[in-house]
Formats: structure tokens, sequence, C-alpha cells
């Protein structure tokens, strides 16, 4: 029997969520670690399941998941693990007005350029803020792995020459 991937998408997301607060308790000497609730890494679910968890979105989603007219970068290489997204340029992803949380402590490691517009020829990508040290440029269209693992805090727009694939 064949489930719609939606279908199946849920599932994980609710599977997930039962081990988080149903996982038992450890035994502990210490009263304040006894206590203390289990936390799930989504992230860390989805990448291990082959999947994506939205940070914006708060659910899991397919491999790759990115919206038309979006640039989406992975913390986990084929398109898996938390995924942060957006719509245009960001010159600093932890402060920005759309941000990124897990890149303050994890590298990007894979990328899809979903932009439509034509004007771009893709997306150059900076390991600092403000739009400073580029580090590689995703053409219109495209997706992959990162060759190196970085620590991504700004993008932008690119017009000119962007490359063949991620770097």
């Amino acid at each position: 029997m064949e489930f719609p991937k939606k279908s199946l998408l849920a599932i994980l997301g609710v599977f997930a969520m039962m081990f988080a607060v149903s996982a038992p308790a450890q035994a502990s000497t210490s009263p304040e670690l006894a206590a203390a609730p289990t936390v799930v890494d989504m992230g860390q679910v989805a990448e291990g399941a082959g999947l994506a968890w939205d940070e914006r979105k708060q659910e899991l989603v397919a491999a790759w998941t990115c919206s038309i007219g979006e640039i989406c970068f992975f913390s986990g290489t084929d398109g898996t693990g938390r995924v942060c997204s957006w719509t245009g340029a960001d010159d600093d992803w932890l402060a920005g007005t759309v941000t990124c949380p897990w890149a303050r402590t994890d590298s990007a490691e894979s990328v899809r350029n979903n932009i439509t517009n034509t004007a771009f020829t893709g997306i150059r990508y900076y390991i600092s803020t403000a739009y400073r040290n580029t580090v590689g440029c995703i053409p219109r269209g495209a997706r992959g792995n990162l060759q190196t693992s970085r620590l991504l805090r700004s993008h932008n727009w690119e017009s000119g020459t962007c490359g063949i694939g991620p770097a």
C-alpha cells in the first residue's frame, strides 16, 4: 500500500513528537537531571530519515523542499536536516528580517536555488554579514551539497557570473 508523501511526513512528525514527550526519564541521583524533559533535535530526526525540518513552518518536509521563488540552505547533505529559506537577499542571517537559528552553530551543508527571476543568474553566499567574504554562488534552478562545510552569515542575488554549482 502506498502512502501519499504528505501522509508519510505527517506520520513521521507525530512519531517524533510522541518520542519527545514519552521518552522515559533516565535514572539519576540529581533531582535537576531527573526532572529535565527530553529534547528532540528535529533537524537530526529529519536528516536521519532523509527529510528536512522547516524552521519557519515547524514541520517535516521532503528532502530538497524549497518553494518556488526561494533560496534554501540545509544543515544536512542532500537537502536534509534543518532548512532556512528566503525570498530575498539577507545581510545578516542571525539578526535580519528572516533569521536562521541553526546557522549560529551549524554549518550549511547543502543549498537549493529555486528563484525564478531571470534578472538574476544565481545567489552568492558569504561567511560574513553585509555580503562580505564570498564562498560560493549557486546558479538559478540548481541544488547541491557544499564542497566545504561553512558557517554562513549572508546571501545576495547575483546578476553576473555565478558558476556551475555549490562551492
